[in-house]
């Protein structure tokens, strides 16, 4: 899978607040979130993180990695 499909994924599932695929994507930004070299991708990551757990909070739900 290429990360625009990822990116695309964490998308739909913030759309559509899929339990599974917020899980998903939360696990997802914090893998990339240990492999950032760079500032940017840095902040890039923990803004996706940051609009997933505000997602899960809207839907009442735990933030955990799967």
């Amino acid at each position: 899978m290429t990360r625009f499909k990822e990116l695309r994924r964490i998308e739909d599932a913030i759309s559509h607040k899929n339990e599974g695929e917020l899980q998903w994507a939360l696990s997802y930004c914090k893998v990339r979130l240990q492999i950032a070299t760079m500032k940017h991708h840095e902040s890039h990551w923990r803004r996706i993180e940051k609009r997933v757990k505000t997602a899960l909070r809207e839907m009442g739900l735990p933030e955990r990695s799967i």
